[in-house]
């Protein structure tokens, strides 16, 4: 007769949810950075006048190519589960048109490469 192995496991969630309103992903050949960020309205009375400014606060995470891939595998499965049962998602426009940005800088890095 085996024993029963007992394996303890602890959740932190001591840390709030963030909610972010942008995100920013790069790479490297070893890692993803997937940094997002959340953009807030401050008030602040500088000399008498009131002077509005905006904090960024941001939260990165970093994820080798593996789980990125896997990562997006299983995003992209919840985005079709979520669409079936609440309708399609419509992308916001800057979305689209950060997507013409992207595909420019990528012509640009290209076209600037020195190979010599």
């Amino acid at each position: 007769m085996e024993k029963e192995k007992r394996i303890s496991v602890n959740i932190d969630h001591s840390t709030p949810a963030f909610f972010s309103d942008n995100v920013t992903i790069s790479h490297n050949q070893s890692k993803f950075i997937i940094d997002f960020s959340q953009t807030l309205p401050s008030f602040d009375n500088i000399g008498g006048n009131m002077q509005q400014s905006f904090v960024i606060k941001h939260n990165s995470v970093m994820i080798d190519p593996q789980f990125a891939k896997v990562f997006s595998d299983i995003l992209n499965k919840n985005i079709k589960k979520y669409e079936k049962k609440f309708g399609k998602i419509k992308a916001p426009k800057n979305v689209e048109k950060q997507a013409e940005i992207e595909e420019t800088e990528k012509a640009v890095d290209k076209a600037t490469r020195y190979i010599g």
